[in-house]
C-alpha cells in the first residue's frame, strides 16, 4: 500500500509504504528497502506518510510514530518523537506533512482531521537547529492561533505569504516572526 511518492533532486524516486520506504534509482533499476524492526533503534520507526528533502539534502520521513531523518551514508534513521512533559518535543507522532520554506526552515504538521481519538492531538512544529521544536496549537481563548490542531496541510506562496491549513473551517495565514495566526474561515 503506497502513501506518498516523492522525486528528490538527484532523480531519484523515494516510495513511501504503510510498511516502510523504498529509494529507487532509474538510471541503475536498483532498489533500496528501509523497513522498521523493533530490534534496530536505527531503523524506520513505522509506516510512512510525507517525504521531504530538504536544501541541506536531508531526507525526512513522517511516520505514525514521528518524524524520522535518514541518514544516507549509514542507511540508519534519526528519530524525533513526542515526549510527554517537553514541550520542546515534537508536538504529536502522527506526522501528516512536512514543508521546507524559502528560508529552510523544515514544519511539521501533525494529526490528521478525521483522528478523533484525542481532538486535541496534532500541531504545527517548527524545526530548531538544535533539533528541538517550537509548537504553535490552539489555544481556545486567543483567536490568533490555529482553530484547530490537526495540521493537514502547509504552503508558502510566491508572495511569501505561509499558508496552514487543519480540521475545524482551518485556513490560516502565519507571521513567522510572532507566531501569530489569522484565521480565514467559511463566510
Amino acid at each position: 500500500y503506497i502513501t506518498s511518492v516523492y522525486a528528490d533532486d538527484a532523480g531519484i524516486i523515494w516510495i513511501g509504504m504503510v510498511h516502510g520506504l523504498d529509494r529507487f534509482d532509474p538510471a541503475t533499476g536498483v532498489f533500496k528497502h528501509f523497513r522498521h524492526d523493533p530490534n534496530d533503534p536505527g531503523s524506520l520507526s513505522s509506516g510512512v506518510n510525507p517525504i521531504l528533502k530538504d536544501s541541506k539534502g536531508r531526507l525526512w520521513v513522517g511516520t505514525s510514530n514521528g518524524l524520522d531523518m535518514l541518514e544516507e551514508k549509514t542507511g540508519k534513521f534519526i528519530h524525533y518523537r513526542n515526549e510527554p512533559g517537553n514541550p520542546k518535543s515534537l508536538s504529536s507522532n502522527t506526522v501528516v506533512t512536512i514543508y521546507e520554506d524559502r528560508q529552510g526552515v523544515i514544519w511539521i504538521g501533525a494529526n490528521y482531521p478525521w483522528d478523533n481519538k484525542d481532538p486535541d492531538a496534532g500541531g504545527l512544529n517548527r524545526l530548531e537547529p538544535d533539533g528541538s521544536f517550537t509548537r504553535f496549537m490552539h489555544d481556545p481563548n486567543d483567536p490568533q492561533t490555529l482553530i484547530n490542531n490537526k495540521v493537514g496541510a502547509i504552503f508558502e506562496d510566491s508572495r511569501g505569504v505561509f499558508w496552514v491549513g487543519t480540521g475545524g473551517d482551518g485556513l490560516h495565514t502565519m507571521d513567522r516572526k510572532t507566531g501569530r495566526f489569522e484565521r480565514h474561515t467559511f463566510d
